[in-house]
């Protein structure tokens, strides 16, 4: 606290209660979300409509692979760790 006192984070959060817009989107959070789910949307229909289930099926496997790759095949291989640098590991 301010004063030295030791306390717990209750006391903090009981303070912060009475923020103003502490959990409130302003207007460019609103417009981030509106856009980004228009992008999903989009993403949605063109997978549906332009892409047959063989080019959905061997997407999904090139990025889980991708995914694979990057993020969990390091952790067992340390040349690849050095090369794609991941930190804290």
């Amino acid at each position: 606290m301010p004063d030295g006192t030791v306390r717990s984070a209750a006391v903090e959060a009981s303070l912060d209660e009475g923020a103003a817009g502490a959990h409130e989107l302003g207007v460019g959070g609103k417009v981030v979300l509106g856009v980004m789910g228009l992008c999903l949307w989009m993403l949605l229909m063109t997978a549906t409509y332009f892409h047959t289930w063989f080019e959905k099926l061997t997407g999904l496997l090139v990025a889980l692979a991708a995914l694979y790759s990057v993020y969990i095949l390091p952790r067992w291989v340390p040349p690849l760790r050095k090369v794609l640098s991941l930190p804290g590991i």
